[in-house]
């Protein structure tokens, strides 16, 4: 019995080591469902007129997620959580962006609207496969300048409630899709790394992976979608 236990515990461990690539994506896939899950959630009880407010709702979505992004660089959050955590938390911020993503299904129509998450798509997966094809750490050297450049975001998105201005929207949402473009050939990097030097062994290891990258995608979508927004005005 204790074989067989044994026997079945080195496996899981060797699957993963395997093909951690198709492990990490398949939860991000869940996770961005469950975020279109919490945004359909949204439609039903949160109140319509919140769409009138999305500009400003906006602007403090962008400076929670973040937040929370500055917080999984700094390792405020820990390396290894419940996968649950992600999606509980992917689940709420579908949410939270429901206003957002309405407001800009009706300003840009559903085709623009589905063309601009394909384009995300697509970017995220070239980016990810072009980190994937170098050796691993080859983008770890960016991590300083990348997390420099988010507390510079930061600040930007803060200054931005107090000016506002359809400029510094714009200019915050270029460097937004250029940071987070970057971080997402840092995270695989990453990802590589630690799987060469033996940290991931079970799956809750890639959890705060699959949160970065979900935050990666997340907010490349939203800056996408504001940059379209604007110059359609």
């Amino acid at each position: 019995m204790n074989i067989q236990f044994e026997n079945k515990k080195h496996q899981v461990r060797y699957e993963n080591i395997e093909n951690p690539m198709s492990v990490i994506f398949r939860y991000l896939a869940i996770s961005i469902l469950f975020m279109f899950i919490g945004f359909m959630f949204g439609q039903i009880f949160i109140p319509v007129g919140f769409v009138y407010y999305a500009n400003t709702i906006l602007i403090f979505l962008m400076i929670g997620l973040l937040v929370m992004s500055i917080m999984s660089r700094k390792s405020i959050i820990p390396k290894s959580f419940s996968m649950n955590f992600v999606y509980m938390f992917t689940f709420i911020d579908g949410i939270l962006m429901y206003p957002v993503l309405q407001y800009y299904l009706a300003d840009l129509g559903k085709g623009v609207f589905i063309s601009i998450l394909v384009a995300s798509i697509i970017l995220f997966a070239t980016l990810a496969k072009l980190s994937s094809k170098k050796e691993a750490g080859y983008y770890l050297g960016l991590g300083n300048v990348l997390l420099a450049s988010l507390f510079a975001l930061l600040i930007m998105s803060i200054v931005n409630i107090f000016i506002g201005g359809k400029l510094l929207s714009f200019t915050i949402s270029i460097f937004g899709l250029i940071i987070f473009s970057t971080y997402i050939l840092y995270d695989i990097s990453l990802l590589q790394s630690e799987i060469q030097n033996g940290e991931i062994l079970v799956k809750n290891d890639l959890s705060i992976h699959v949160l970065n990258l979900y935050l990666d995608f997340i907010n490349i979508f939203l800056d996408l979608l504001n940059i379209a927004s604007l110059l359609d005005d």
